[in-house]
Formats: structure tokens, sequence, C-alpha cells
């Protein structure tokens, strides 16, 4: 498997020009005929524009199934996938334009660029900031939180949020949208976020509120503009979000979100330990969903068993849990673990395979779904199958039903949603109680991949 990125020299990148939203779309269809992953950084560069630009580009290819988003770029499809019908597909991005063609419905490509027009709309707005912009650039610098008095100084002048009566219950509000417009702002939506996004949005609608989304990224991309924007929306109440763990580019949003004029709830994040300032917090409870993978192992007899994590916003807190749990008990003995392995990195996978085939390991523990079936895929070229030969389970548990029938840990998205929303409507009612902080076990979800073994 190889990896495009733009030459340094300019060899391989296009004509500097601007492209219309298909004529890029094509181009990175094209490159994925040629190369089997494609990073967001070197196409943007190939294609001269930014990379937000080119996030875009790919989740509307991938939506239309073309494509395979991974973080940091895309990989073309070429594995054999189910469509749940007991027929096998092989579809694969690097066979001929009319084969490419064919699997595009009639007007697609103005589908595409009309999708691509409404996506930039959502996050390319023109707006009055809530922060001006001498405190914006501020806030990106600065590495340590501002103070109160610092931002005084700024002369900021911020709208005031109108907050629902604190004898009003969230049952009690009208349904007709008037309380007020709730902010979301979450990584690129893929994943986890689209249905937790949509829960958000339905459960806010039936209680009365509007909801304003905005699309941020797991790249390094200034977080703090895109809050920002919230500026020109009426009647803000709150916002929910997930920023960004790139510690260079966090800091930023993290500033803004401890001065944000309206209560933030923060999703799926840890927040800075150097931070004076806490946030009502709703996040998947990882080291209890370690806790369900090592049990459901050592049900099945498994008594070694290995682990592999890509670097991810949540793979620190994964593998402090395996580490607490393996290397402090006699629940199961771990042989070796793998880690910032990425699924697209084919001599990492090939260690990692190599090194269960040589170990004692009859299972492995894997965060995420792409690294999952990376290693799935890899056992099978070294004639080992899941799970005659090698268990798996994979945290995460959202690409793999459309590839492989992994057994998995996933975050329950309703419930996540749910709580996301009356956290901050408690915090309505509640401005000056104590920061809550809600964990969800993740529910693990048994398709079969690890076999019963003998102790």
């Amino acid at each position: 498997m190889s990896t495009f990125n733009a030459a340094s020299d300019g060899t391989t990148t296009a004509a500097q020009r601007s492209y219309l939203p298909a004529e890029r779309q094509d181009m990175i269809l094209s490159l994925l005929t040629r190369e089997n992953v494609v990073t967001v950084p070197a196409l943007a560069k190939y294609l001269g524009t930014t990379e937000i630009t080119v996030r875009r580009d790919l989740s509307v290819l991938a939506n239309a199934g073309l494509l395979r988003r991974v973080r940091g770029g895309a990989m073309s499809i070429g594995s054999t996938e189910s469509d749940g019908s007991g027929t096998d597909h092989a579809v694969s991005a690097g066979g001929t334009r009319a084969a490419i063609a064919e699997t595009i419905p009639a007007g697609a490509a103005a589908t595409i660029a009309e999708h691509a027009a409404v996506t930039a709309n959502i996050t390319a707005r023109n707006s009055e900031p809530l922060l001006n912009d001498t405190t914006i650039d501020r806030l990106d610098r600065t590495m340590m939180p501002l103070n109160d008095e610092d931002l005084r100084d700024m002369s900021i002048g911020v709208p005031q949020p109108v907050i629902p009566a604190a004898t009003a219950t969230p049952t009690a509000r009208n349904n007709h949208g008037n309380n007020g417009v709730i902010g979301l702002m979450f990584p690129e939506p893929s994943f986890f976020w689209p249905t937790v996004i949509g829960e958000i949005q339905t459960e806010a609608a039936k209680l009365g509120y509007q909801v304003e989304i905005r699309e941020s990224s797991y790249e390094r991309i200034r977080e703090n503009e895109i809050l920002d924007t919230f500026g020109s929306v009426n009647n803000l109440v709150g916002i929910i979000t997930s920023p960004s763990s790139e510690e260079d580019v966090s800091q930023a949003s993290w500033n803004w979100i401890n001065h944000s004029p309206v209560p933030v709830v923060i999703a799926e994040r840890d927040q800075p330990y150097s931070s004076n300032v806490f946030h009502d917090s709703v996040r998947t409870n990882h080291p209890y969903g370690v806790r369900k993978a090592i049990n459901h192992f050592r049900e099945r007899g498994h008594r070694h068993v290995a682990a592999a994590f890509t670097l991810t916003p949540t793979s620190e807190i994964i593998e402090e849990a395996w580490h607490q749990l393996v290397d402090k008990t006699n629940l199961l003995e771990c042989p070796f673990v793998f880690d910032g392995i990425q699924p697209y990195d084919t001599h990492g996978v090939e260690e990692i395979v190599e090194r269960t085939l040589d170990s004692e390991a009859t299972g492995l523990l894997v965060h995420s779904d792409y690294l999952a079936i990376a290693l799935a895929q890899a056992f099978e070229r070294h004639g080992k199958r899941v799970p005659t030969d090698i268990s798996l389970i994979s945290i995460d548990g959202y690409a793999t039903p459309s590839s492989r029938p992994l057994t998995v840990l996933r975050s329950p998205q309703h419930e996540f949603a749910t709580e996301c929303l009356n956290t901050l409507l408690w915090r309505l009612e509640h401005p000056e109680w104590p920061s809550r902080h809600m964990l969800i076990d993740p529910r693990l979800i048994d398709r079969g991949s690890v076999a019963t073994i003998g102790d």
C-alpha cells in the first residue's frame, strides 16, 4: 500500500487554479486509481486549496461510496464488502474510470457539487464575532489561559444570552423553537457524530430549541474562529462541542471556551489539567469498555491477549485503562502493546501481525475500526482467519458493519446525545452549581469475532 504525498518540487502538483468541487473530486478519484492512500495536506497542496475544502470533498465522496475515510486522509476501496444481501461485491478504486463512473448515479456530479456548496455554507459564514479580531489572535497565540482582567483590557463586547427562567423546567417550555438556540461544533461529521447531531436536533426541537451546527476537524485548524461564528446567532443559550485534542491548536480552543459568554458542554474530550475553569462534560466511559472487552475474552477462555492502538483523541484514555487492568491484575497476560499505528501504515500493521503469530496471543483488542479491518485483512494474507485463528475486539464499531463482522465496543449514540442536551439544559437551570461530568458505558456488540477456546 502506497501513500500519496505532493512532491516538494511540484512535479506531482496540479496546475494551480481554482477548481470546481466536481473537478476536485474527480481528481481525487483519479489519484486513488494510482495510490491506495491520499493525505489531506498532500491533496490540499496538489489541488491548490485548503485542507477544510479537501475534507469536505472526501466526505462527499465517502458518502457516495467511492472512497473510505481515515483520520488524516482517505483510502481506496479495494476490499470485498457485503451489502447485507449475502452477496459480496468487490469494489476497487484502482479500477478503470468507466468502472468508477458506473457506480455514480445519473446527475451525481451536480449533486456532489451542490452538497459541497451546502456544506461550505454551514462552516464558512460571515458573522459578527463573539470576540473581536484582536482577542481571537491573542487567544490563538496564548499558551496559558487568559484571565478576566486580560479580557477586560481587550475591550470585548459580547451579546448577552437569553437564559430561561430558573423556575422553568425543560418539559414545561414551549415547543415552537422560541426558547433559544443551541450551538453544536463537532469534528467533520463522520463515524460517531452524525447520529449524535441528529439526535440532539430532534430532542432539542421537542423542547422548543433551535440548533446551529458548525463543523470542525480532527486536523490542526483554528477552532476558536469557528466557535466565534456563533456571534451571528441571535438568542444563543449554550454550546455543545468536542474541541480538538491537537496540542498546538487546542489551547486556543480552550481559551475561547473558558471565556465563552454562554455555558459550554464538552463532549467526548478530557479537559486540560492546567485549566482552572471546569465545564460540564459527557464522555464515553472507555475504562469500563476495556473491562467489558477483557471479561469477554476471559469468558471465552482467552488468557493471552495483546493490544494495538491507533493515535486518536481517545486512544490515550483507552491505552491507560488497558495498562491499569492488565499490568496491575492477573486478569490477562499481555504479550505486547503497539500504539500510534495508523491503519494505512503497512509496515506497522505487518509488524503487529508477525508479532502476534510469534507470540502466545490468542486475541487482540484493537482501536480503531480501520486498524482492526487492516489487521484482519493482513492476517488473511498470512493464511490466518478471524476468529478461527485469532480473535479480535474493535473499539469504535462504526466502520466494521459494512466490511467485517467484528465484535465491537461502541458508544451508545442516542444516549450520548440525550445526555449532552440534558446536561446543557440542566446548566441553564442551575448556573451556580458545580460542574457535572457524565460517563456513559459503551455497549459490547458480539458479532462472533472472539472464539471460545480451552483453558
